[in-house]
């Protein structure tokens, strides 16, 4: 029956339970397919139902990155004390991001989705939607979306490094698969240290699959003795802070690290860096999502595109 209405397994549970949140063209097409089919269900059927308790899905790369753990507490903060339930999907290769966009898919069963990578967003805008979504991190043309402004962040780190001594070195990620807030914070970290009449000595670009810490140990290499050095993110950052610590070398003084993120580990270290609030960037993902389910509940008529774009702050402490 999915198959030949063209939606997902979770819909028609939906219709046959009757609930609230599908939407009348869908409803009908559906009870249309059933009724051609001359579709009926045994009581032990409906037992295998799955379950109608309202859930929101999350959709994401990975579970365990220390972004997707900030964004995951975000999330829970939104439906604390709200009737849904939560379950999370992690795509992490092609094949299951081109899953999610194949009919029964388990991601159908939820009520609205939240999208927190690329290759979902991706994936998702193929079908046919059943259930609403909002992208989360990243603006896009279709969706509403929270995101941060990571070019403003990018702006202010340049600004400032631009006030310190020594060489401003930039070490950045490299590939044609860097997420679109690298790229955007790279940009406007060149327009900051530029806008203050500053240039950047050194592009420096590594793979987002090495070793960190060896990547560290080959950039304190490559660095001038006086230098400024502003990385990507905030795990690089720390690592780079260790490694001269090893080789006796001062962070603060005339070596200034700054990162990018302020994760939970950045305050215990010291480190500088541009605070992205990917909690409240989560939480409001959620309750712009939640507001969409229940337009669909109450059969409101669907409001406009709603977009909210965040701003990161400079977390000033002893690395730079």
């Amino acid at each position: 029956m999915a198959k030949a209405a063209g939606v997902g397994v979770g819909t028609v549970s939906r219709v046959l339970n009757n609930h609230p949140s599908v939407r009348g063209e869908t409803r009908e097409r559906v009870l249309a397919i059933i009724e051609d089919l001359n579709y009926r269900p045994t009581p032990q059927a409906r037992r295998t139902l799955p379950s109608e308790h309202p859930l929101i899905g999350v959709v994401t790369a990975d579970l365990h990155s220390i972004w997707q753990s900030r964004v995951i507490q975000g999330i829970e903060a939104a439906l604390s004390g709200q009737d849904f339930g939560l379950m999370a999907f992690a795509l992490g290769t092609p094949e299951r991001a081109a899953q999610l966009a194949q009919p029964g898919h388990p991601s159908t069963l939820a009520q609205g989705l939240l999208l927190c990578d690329d290759a979902a967003y991706r994936s998702w805008s193929t079908q046919e939607h059943g259930q609403p979504a909002v992208r989360v991190g990243t603006a896009v043309q279709d969706l509403d979306y929270v995101a941060v402004d990571n070019h403003y962040g990018g702006q202010i780190a340049g600004e400032y490094a631009a006030t310190l001594p020594g060489e401003i070195v930039g070490v950045w990620l490299r590939g044609q698969q860097v997420p679109h807030e690298r790229q955007t914070a790279r940009k406007g970290f060149a327009e900051g240290v530029e806008s203050a009449g500053r240039q950047i000595m050194q592009h420096i670009e590594i793979d987002p699959h090495d070793h960190l810490h060896r990547v560290a140990g080959e950039l304190l290499d490559r660095l001038p003795q006086r230098a400024t050095v502003m990385t990507y993110g905030d795990q690089l950052a720390v690592a780079l802070m260790a490694e001269a610590q090893v080789r006796g070398r001062p962070v603060g003084g005339d070596l200034k690290i700054i990162g990018y993120g302020d994760h939970p580990q950045a305050a215990l270290v010291g480190l500088t860096t541009v605070h992205q609030p990917l909690e409240e960037m989560a939480q409001r993902s959620t309750e712009l999502l939640l507001g969409r389910i229940r337009e669909r509940q109450e059969g409101a008529a669907a409001q406009a595109q709603q977009v909210q774009l965040l701003t990161p702050r400079l977390a000033l402490r002893g690395s730079a």
